[in-house]
């Protein structure tokens, strides 16, 4: 979870919880303080150590007849060196000869062209990566491509990408044209290192790169299990069978769809790179990261003289969009990561798009989705106003037992709770309407942060990318503007120095946490703000009788 965010979950429940505790502290009783599932693999780095592999999983493969792609370690050769350039469905696309590799993989994002391919080395879904394929065929959006295996046989690799964003497939074809009969051994379709992303998100990249993968429902369960796979180094088979794997970031998701029928094991690894970041008072320095990567290690084949056999292995490549990955039906939502409380944020994003059906504009939906959630919480927080008003005037008569009794801490909490019964105020009651909305609020955060149909959604005037921050900081200032007017007409409920100089502390902090948090959830915050002084104009004169 994001750093910012858990500070502002932190700091606002301090803030609103702090009063009563510091009453409780100072006078009360003093308390006593009160005291992955993968199996682990050999560290061998390099497919051509495929053996060792072979061993974790508790099964011994034939000697591959080449070697592997090894997504651990750079080749000297390959990459975009000699890539073969294609157009097909709207992305470019280049292919390494080498293995016939995408080495890039340009994405005609909202924003501009995105290059999903971060490290060309040896590509996604290389394979044979010390066979040179010849193109053959024309055709842009079928892209094919030919080699001859030293056992003889024939091996066609057909790239079939129907549409931008939908479902594409890979396609081995193995032919046999001798007239003995001919193999095949163990070879291995690669995927990554690493998954590139848009330039507001590059710095950031390196520590949201994960190799995930969806299993089938385990035995009495319906719902398929998905998995973020531990970054390490030493290549790790993952335990038990797949439906699909890949590698995935914020905004992106490459997933294949291999077969177990023709894949004997699923393996993940990470290549350590030195990444070069800025440092939290400025100025570079040059971190080692993990690039995630996965493998799908095929079954040997022999083929009898003239036999051909296919291998089918569809796949997605694109923008982790949850309402368009749902429709595919087939798991890949599970990407889109919701946080703690993901029920709540699929709730909300599919609210969002309902409204936006109508708006016809992400910030304006974000807009009525706040309105509603307020109208929702109106008598929580109404309760939580009356509270905090019949807490302001019973503070002269708590202050007067505070000093009365500042010596005997059991007989003041008993006399400050006959006054809390006699007045019938709750002490907790300005505080519970805060803590049901932290989920909400905790929510809101990681779907409008990973909502892909939030990147460079425009709201009005300035804001042109709704998953950005606000690049003039007006949307965070107006909010803290409001935060400090409504905190000023708040009824103080403690008359304490320390605590009321913390609560007008608060719309400081908050502003400062917010200037680079993304547009949309200031946008969301800033109209919850409104929304509360305006009720708190309305209500002022009722609550203060």
């Amino acid at each position: 979870m994001d750093r910012n965010l858990i500070l502002a979950v932190v700091l606002s429940a301090l803030v609103y919880l702090g009063w009563f505790k510091f009453i409780e502290s100072k006078y009360g009783k003093s308390a006593p303080p009160v005291a992955e599932a993968t199996a682990g693999a050999a560290p061998d780095r390099a497919l051509s150590r495929g053996r060792a592999g072979s061993e974790a999983l508790g099964a011994a493969a034939p000697q591959a007849e080449l070697k592997a792609p090894e997504p651990e370690a750079a080749p000297r050769k390959g990459g975009l060196d000699g890539a073969l350039p294609f157009r097909a469905a709207g992305l470019e696309v280049k292919v390494q000869p080498l293995g016939a590799g995408l080495v890039s993989y340009e994405y005609p994002g909202p924003l501009g062209r995105v290059e999903l391919v971060d490290d060309p080395y040896p590509g996604y879904f290389a394979a044979f990566p010390d066979l040179g394929f010849a193109r053959v065929g024309g055709d842009a959006n079928w892209p094919v491509f030919e080699a001859r295996h030293p056992s003889g046989v024939l091996i066609r690799k057909e790239f079939i990408f129907s549409d931008r964003d939908g479902m594409k497939n890979l396609r081995f074809t193995f032919t046999n044209p001798g007239k003995a009969p001919a193999g095949v051994g163990a070879w291995s379709l690669a995927m990554g290192p690493a998954l590139g992303t848009i330039d507001s998100e590059r710095k950031e990249n390196p520590t949201l790169w994960r190799a995930v993968a969806l299993a089938p429902a385990p035995a009495g369960k319906t719902k398929p299990v998905f998995t973020e796979f531990k970054l390490e180094s030493g290549p790790a088979p993952m335990d038990g069978p797949w439906l699909w794997a890949g590698v995935s970031n914020r905004y992106f998701l490459a997933a294949a769809f291999a077969s177990p029928e023709d894949f004997s094991a699923l393996v993940h690894g990470a290549k350590p790179v030195a990444h070069e970041t800025t440092g939290w008072l400025g100025g570079k320095k040059t971190a080692e990261m993990l690039e995630p990567w996965v493998r799908f290690e095929a079954k040997p084949r022999t083929l009898a003289p003239g036999e051909s056999a296919v291998i089918e292995v569809p796949f997605y490549f694109g923008p982790k969009s949850f309402t368009h990955l749902s429709s595919f039906g087939r798991g890949l939502e599970r990407s889109v990561s919701f946080g703690w409380f993901h029920i709540v944020g699929r709730f909300t994003l599919r609210v969002l798009h309902k409204f936006h059906s109508w708006t016809g504009n992400w910030g304006w939906a974000i807009i009525m989705l706040t309105l509603c959630l307020q109208a929702v919480l109106l008598p929580l927080s109404y309760k939580q106003m009356k509270s905090m008003a019949g807490m302001k005037k019973v503070q002269p008569e708590v202050q007067r037992i505070q000093q009365k009794f500042a010596k005997d801490p059991q007989r003041l909490q008993q006399e400050m709770m006959g006054v809390y019964k006699k007045h019938g105020v709750n002490p907790l009651g300005g505080c519970l309407p805060i803590l049901f909305q932290m989920p909400i609020f905790v929510a809101l955060f990681n779907m409008l942060r990973g909502a892909w149909e939030l990147h460079g959604a425009p709201w009005m005037f300035w804001v042109h990318d709704l998953s950005a921050h606000d690049p003039y900081y007006i949307l965070p200032l107006v909010m803290g503007a409001i935060m400090f007017l409504q905190n000023k007409m708040n009824p103080q409920p403690t008359a304490d120095p320390a605590q009321a100089q913390m609560m007008t502390f608060m719309p400081i902090i908050f502003t400062f946490m917010f200037l680079n948090f993304p547009a949309g959830l200031v946008l969301y915050w800033l109209t919850n703000s409104v929304i509360g002084f305006v009720f708190q104009m309305a209500m002022k004169k009722r609550l203060e009788a």
